[in-house]
């Protein structure tokens, strides 16, 4: 009878943790597919594509990067990973570096940077 307690115990314990991991990772996809719809949306935009400052993009877009950046620690955490995880060092990385800075506020280690990459590269520098 005990041994039967501890098993359904367990399977219940078991179900709430998958549960609960499930849940964070939907919800970070999520927080992911956000970002990423809205920063194609700022670096697509026709109108910004005569210039060539990252902040007028954002200018151009200001509802897409408030967006942006309701998403909080979560989306810190996915800019990021994926400004590591990126190729390249463009537009879209420069504009998840400036992201970054923005939600860290005062904890930003980074006071000069020249790229999406540069930033990243400092920010573990000081994370270390």
């Amino acid at each position: 009878m005990i041994r039967k307690r501890i098993a359904s115990g367990t399977v219940m314990l078991c179900t709430a943790w998958m549960l609960v991991a499930c849940s964070n990772q939907v919800e970070s996809q999520g927080v992911s597919w956000k970002i990423e719809s809205n920063l194609q949306q700022i670096v697509s935009r026709p109108e910004s594509m005569i210039s060539s400052n990252p902040n007028d993009y954002i200018a151009d877009s200001p509802e897409a990067w408030e967006q942006i950046l309701n998403t909080g620690e979560d989306g810190l955490n996915v800019l990021i990973q994926q400004l590591d995880s990126s190729a390249d060092n463009g537009l879209k990385e420069w504009l998840m570096a400036e992201a970054s800075t923005e939600l860290l506020g005062e904890r930003n280690p980074v006071e000069h940077w020249q790229s999406g990459k540069d930033w990243l590269r400092q920010y573990k520098m000081n994370e270390e």
